[in-house]
């Protein structure tokens, strides 16, 4: 990409690094990790035309969510997201790709919660 002089990279992480949580420090650190590499590396790459974007997706609707969590407990996740829904795979396939294509050409070191409007700070 460098030798292009254009590319894109999107990195995935996740809502649990974007939040302070006891739940799973380990895992909220990781994707912590995978933030703030996204923003060195945009700078890092920038400059050569390569944009570097990072996904944080918050509670997603998979087929082992859907098997291993009761429903009641997906009414719940559901319930914390303005938008009352758990996202799905597909919303986070869209971002992806919007975050790749050349529609995002003026953006870099970003990091998208696709969190059904439960935003972070």
């Amino acid at each position: 990409m460098v030798e292009r002089g254009r590319g894109s990279v999107v990195t995935m992480s996740s809502a649990a690094g974007r939040r302070p949580s006891q739940a799973n420090l380990a895992y909220g650190v990781a994707n912590a990790g995978v933030v703030m590499l996204t923003r060195h590396l945009a700078t890092e790459v920038g400059p050569y035309g390569v944009r570097v974007n990072c996904v944080a997706p918050s509670a997603i609707l998979t087929e082992t969510t859907e098997a291993r969590m009761p429903a009641a407990v997906r009414d719940k996740a559901a319930a914390l997201h303005p938008l009352s829904r758990m996202g799905t795979p597909d919303d986070i396939a869209g971002t992806a790709l919007f975050l790749a294509s050349d529609a995002a050409s003026w953006l870099t070191g970003l990091t998208v919660d696709v969190a059904g409007g439960r935003v972070t700070n």
